[in-house]
């Protein structure tokens, strides 16, 4: 039926018209953006989960920015150590040769100071953001001073949102190598502690290697066993028998014919709490080197720690964990005893005064400001080498000290590299989650104009119906 107050094709073809050019300007708004969800209306729970994703991304990139800087201190500290170490190389020469008969001393020590001078002047200009690590001023007046450098290495979102930063230390205090603090410190009191000779991993016990698959692991499928008592003094005496078999295992090992040494150290640290020295004053860990480590959580100089390896149980066979490849029949294998809080000198490593002339009398001298053009005769001769020894020492500890910033940079380094994957990992996901497909979006749009030109055709001889029938009456 044809009316002429209400044309119902009219209308459909309204809608459909309306409908069109909605999924149009949405298609559209993919097609210029790149983007599928672009607003939380799109879709809210991947608007929602994009945007934390990108909140992340932009905490990695500062992150990224941290450790970015923090290399460049550790870099611009270990040129300058490098360059020192030389120096103090050059100047061992010169002191050797200064040991020669008929040398001149007073002419060395014009050559030895030009090194001191230009050490003191390296140190000193080995500055990065306004960090000097290796020429401090250690003085509890100085409020910008920490002992401890930390860069920022990591950002974590935990479950319940709360954030947490990672940070990566870089001990300043046992790396500089001049300060014009000249007083002393406090030390803290330390945990007695002792450390096996060979890294777990390469006891026999633990199969060094073997075939692939077992190497690392420790069978304890069968007789293997290890035993020692250990003694702890911490206010309180005690000694108590440690014994790993596979009886103490069944529940800390998935497999008792490949034990790895986290559920080794799992065992220990079981029997150790099950013990007569019960829980929180003993701990077994690896160090670095993948030492079996054994640590007192008392500090002080009174505490005390020993290991005697014991024998095996009736029907087992001991095995070596790195503290003895034999049974003793008394004494310890291995012990430590805690410090008490003292005090240290807080100058670094060239200009620490702990050296003195012994035999010429002169008083005391560090790497810095130490003079031999006084030093004459067989006393001078001796004080001479002593220098030359404490040169030494200072190489080594320089050495050291270049070492740990190696291992600084190595981490942080490393960590940068983490940092940078998982930011790409998170565009990705951020991608997954709102990039529109631009090839299929492109299509739909051509698609889309086209229904949207029928659509206008539709609707105009819709609306012409009613005129057709008007004409019917002329």
């Amino acid at each position: 039926m044809t009316s002429l107050l209400t044309n119902n094709a009219a209308m459909t073809a309204l809608t459909t018209l309306k409908n069109i050019n909605q999924s149009l300007d949405t298609t559209s708004n993919r097609v210029s953006t790149g983007q599928r969800v672009s607003a939380a209306s799109d879709n809210a729970a991947y608007w929602s989960i994009a945007t934390t994703v990108r909140t992340d991304n932009a905490s990695l990139g500062a992150v990224k920015d941290s450790l970015g800087l923090g290399s460049s201190s550790v870099d611009t500290a270990y040129n300058g150590l490098n360059s020192i170490l030389s120096d103090l190389q050059n100047m061992r020469a010169k002191l050797q040769t200064a040991l020669t008969p008929g040398v001149d001393r007073t002419k060395v020590q014009v050559e030895i100071a030009a090194i001191q001078s230009k050490m003191k002047a390296t140190a000193d200009s080995s500055n990065s953001s306004g960090q000097n690590w290796l020429s401090v001023n250690s003085a509890t007046s100085n409020t910008a001073y920490q002992a401890t450098q930390s860069v920022v290495g990591g950002f974590a979102r935990a479950a319940n949102g709360n954030i947490t930063f990672s940070q990566i230390g870089v001990n300043v205090q046992s790396i500089k190598l001049y300060d014009t603090n000249s007083t002393s410190v406090n030390t803290a009191a330390t945990s007695a502690q002792f450390t096996a000779t060979t890294a777990l991993t390469g006891t026999t016990g633990f199969r060094p290697g073997a075939a692939a698959g077992t190497a690392g692991t420790a069978d304890f499928s069968g007789t293997n066993e290890v035993s020692f008592s250990l003694a702890v003094a911490d206010g309180t005496s005690t000694t108590a028998s440690i014994v790993v078999n596979k009886a103490a295992l069944q529940s800390a090992a998935k497999n008792l014919a490949k034990v790895t040494t986290d559920e080794f150290l799992s065992a220990i640290n079981n029997q150790i709490t099950a013990s007569a020295i019960g829980a929180n004053r003993v701990q077994a860990s690896l160090d670095t080197s993948g030492r079996l480590t054994f640590k007192t959580v008392a500090t002080g100089s009174a505490v005390t720690l020993s290991l005697t390896n014991a024998t095996a149980s009736t029907g087992n066979t001991l095995i070596d964990v790195g503290f003895s490849t034999t049974v003793p029949s008394s004494g310890s294998n291995a012990n430590g005893v805690g410090t008490a809080a003292g005090t240290t000198m807080a100058q670094g490593i060239l200009d620490t005064a702990n050296n003195t002339y012994t035999n010429t009398g002169g008083g005391s001298y560090s790497i810095a400001n130490f003079n031999i053009s006084t030093l004459v005769g067989t006393n001078g001769d001796l004080d001479l080498g002593l220098i030359i020894s404490a040169v030494d020492k200072a190489i080594g500890k320089v050495t050291d000290a270049g070492t740990k910033l190696g291992a600084n940079k190595t981490q942080i380094d490393g960590q940068k590299t983490f940092v940078d994957t998982l930011m790409k990992a998170n565009d990705r996901t951020i991608g997954i989650l709102v990039d529109a497909d631009v090839e299929e979006e492109s299509t739909k749009l051509k698609a889309l104009q086209t229904q949207q030109q029928l659509a206008v055709q539709a609707l105009s001889i819709a609306n012409s119906a009613s005129q057709n029938v008007l004409s019917l009456f002329r």
